[in-house]
């Protein structure tokens, strides 16, 4: 992975209903970062709102249907559209999910688990070798929350991951509040996770909060960060070469300065602090 990827800080995701208060506290918001998904087919209007926030922050984009582990090309369109609006607002990196959201006949709609298989394997490899070939951008690839046992697998998701990263040379997007969930509702140590796959890769990391439901917990990105997570992220922190934590807040805006909070917080973790 022969990138020289500056070090963004601690960022917060754009959402509209937040956009006053970001702008309200530059200073104390080192990047943010898009659902490219909002803006690829966006109005002229709403993409020069975009580019006028980049003036004030570094922006990085993050999408959502590039649908990685689908048995078939990734979406031309999709793809095109996806790397330009990284061009054009000069984003350090780009990311997308190990998952899939379509077959070649259906839209899913959801981030969906794969079979931890080699036959998986060869195929998000050569998905993430067709994005590779269109762009010079680093890309980043992230692991997702999944909410039933996925039978059959002929390896660990830890191992899956780590082949992928490996053979494909991604960097990767650890989101920390879904290992968390995954390790809480599947029974597993996330620190053992953790030490089973290249944490050297590890660019960015997310962090959120969800909510427990029915006995299991999901991910909402809509409460705050618990303590566990906070936790994983100073480990994260102290063994990996991160260079941007990003706060996910989707629903249930709390006051803003509670944001500034977690965000000050999680840049102590990122500086070495407690």
């Amino acid at each position: 992975m022969k990138h020289l990827t500056p070090r963004l800080g601690v960022g917060l995701g754009l959402r509209a209903p937040l956009y006053s208060d970001i702008m309200d506290n530059k200073p104390s918001i080192d990047f943010l970062e898009i659902v490219a998904d909002q803006y690829i087919y966006a109005t002229p209007e709403k993409i020069e709102l975009l580019l006028e926030t980049g003036k004030h922050f570094p922006l990085i984009t993050h999408s959502i249907s590039l649908s990685l582990g689908t048995d078939s090309p990734v979406d031309e369109d999709y793809l095109r559209r996806t790397l330009d609006l990284a061009e054009r607002v000069d984003a350090c990196w780009f990311s997308d999910h190990i998952c899939y959201v379509k077959t070649s006949e259906v839209d899913i709609g959801q981030l969906t688990p794969l079979w931890f298989t080699e036959e998986s394997l060869e195929v998000v490899c050569r998905n993430v070798n067709q994005v590779k070939a269109k762009t010079n951008r680093l890309f980043l690839l992230e692991n997702i929350t999944y909410y039933f046992p996925i039978p059959l697998n002929e390896m660990t998701e830890a191992e899956f991951i780590g082949r992928v990263l490996e053979k494909t040379d991604c960097g990767m997007l650890l989101d920390v509040n879904n290992l968390y969930i995954n390790s809480v509702n599947y029974g597993y140590d996330p620190y053992e996770f953790l030490k089973s796959i290249p944490l050297d890769r590890v660019v960015q990391v997310h962090i959120a909060g969800g909510v427990r439901v029915r006995g299991i917990n999901v991910d909402t990105h809509g409460a705050a960060v618990p303590k566990e997570v906070w936790d994983i992220l100073r480990y994260v922190a102290a063994n990996s070469p991160v260079k941007g934590i990003l706060l996910e807040r989707d629903s249930n805006f709390p006051a803003f300065q509670e944001l500034l909070d977690e965000l000050n917080y999680a840049r102590q973790i990122l500086n070495g602090g407690n």
